[in-house]
């Protein structure tokens, strides 16, 4: 059963159920089957970029250097935008053909997602370059979303430049933006390997006092850790972080083996709280044989826990103290409560029909040449969603035993 576990695959959730199962024939098929279709859903989302022959060379090339492209006429869903500032972004994806950019405007701007409008002033578009068929981060995003771990605004895109296609984009918020100016945060920050702060976002008010009382704050967290066992650990932690949130993102990871996680996620202050909250990032890694760090400690002393990677101090110490580790599997268990096949099903679903018509335009698919996993098709899409689909509900079933077995 373990090894069976720790080898299977992951996923599920859903977006949006009720418009996705409208969608439905009367005959859909069982929720352990995908019924991918043609729902006659368009693109969304098209920003067209006009630059100079110069500019646009510069893109092209993969020599890993942002690239500026100034104030070019730039419109979004056909309507004309002021650009303030517009680059590259990223840090692989500067070494590939197509990059990703970081969008700021002067006014704001109108995105679409599933017939509904939100406004932006900045914003990232993301390439999905090593995102298979594209469909990970939606997925991983759209999932999250369900269990209220996710709260930020994407949908997919196509962006072109000088009247070609650039391929196919996810448009996401900026996590530093929802935290300060939605949830009125005066902090957020980027954890780094080693815990390390690699990046700061603070309220326009901050001052240096108010940035080292939170820093203090996060660096408290990992204190903690040497100096307290059991339910007073578990109590000790909780007033610099939201535990079961961040637990509730550990187990998801876990369920979804996610190969790259412990540096992708921000911490945010919540103002009523005044301790730390996550906000998740980049999932295009899931469904990974191994994480990419922490694989000595996981042979070593975690080989038997429901932990994906043992790279993070935090993560370790939640899956080797046994009070912690019960308080987790309580947390995946309530994950596992409301990911239904059912809703799996509607995820995946959504997912495909949203991306169809992106799949059927030769000239935008076409574009997939340039990435990691070159030459995606309707058929690579298809088949990629249905043995990801199928190896979740055997995952999630085995998981559910499990927990049966080990929850005291």
């Amino acid at each position: 059963m373990g090894t069976f576990l720790r080898n299977g695959i992951f996923f599920f959730l859903l977006l949006n159920p009720l418009s996705s199962y409208e969608m439905q024939p009367p005959d859909r098929k069982s929720d352990t089957e995908l019924y991918l279709m043609d729902t006659s859903q368009t693109i969304e989302n098209r920003i067209e970029i006009h630059l100079s022959k110069a500019v646009y060379q510069k893109i092209k090339h993969n020599d890993g250097m942002n690239v500026f492209l100034g104030k070019p006429l730039t419109l979004i869903n056909g309507e004309t935008v002021e650009v303030k500032k517009l680059h590259t972004r990223g840090k692989s994806t500067l070494y590939l053909r197509r990059k990703s950019y970081s969008f700021s405007l002067k006014n704001k701007a109108s995105l679409n997602y599933s017939g509904k409008a939100d406004e932006f002033k900045k914003f990232y578009s993301i390439s999905l370059n090593s995102d298979k068929n594209y469909i990970r981060n939606r997925l991983a995003f759209g999932l999250m979303k369900e269990i209220q771990l996710f709260e930020l605004f994407y949908s997919f895109c196509e962006i072109r430049i000088n009247e070609t296609s650039e391929g196919i984009y996810l448009l996401i918020e900026r996590p530093q933006d929802w935290a300060l100016k939605k949830k009125n945060s005066p902090m957020v920050l980027r954890r780094g390997y080693g815990h390390k702060i690699e990046k700061i976002r603070t309220a326009k008010n901050m001052d240096k006092t108010g940035i080292n009382k939170y820093k203090n704050t996060y660096q408290q967290i990992y204190k903690t850790l040497n100096k307290y066992e059991g339910k007073l650990l578990y109590d000790k932690l909780s007033e610099w972080i939201d535990l079961e949130l961040y637990m509730k993102w550990l187990s998801f990871n876990f369920l979804i083996r996610n190969g790259d996680y412990t540096d992708e996620v921000y911490f945010y202050i919540d103002p009523v709280a005044g301790i730390f909250k996550i906000i998740p990032w980049d999932y295009d890694d899931i469904f990974a044989t191994q994480p990419h760090e922490g694989r000595e400690g996981m042979r070593i002393d975690l080989e038997a826990k429901f932990i994906f990677s043992g790279e993070d101090l935090l993560d370790r110490k939640i899956a080797l103290d046994p009070f912690l580790y019960q308080k987790y599997l309580f947390q995946l268990k309530e994950l596992l409560d409301q990911l239904t096949p059912f809703r799996i099903k509607l995820v995946f679903e959504q997912t495909y029909a949203e991306l169809y018509p992106f799949y059927i335009d030769e000239e935008i698919i076409g574009m997939s040449r340039y990435d990691a996993h070159q030459n995606v098709s309707i058929n690579s899409l298809s088949s990629d969603l249905k043995r990801l689909f199928s190896g979740l509900l055997a995952t999630r079933a085995n998981c559910i035993v499990y927990l049966k077995n080990n929850i005291k």
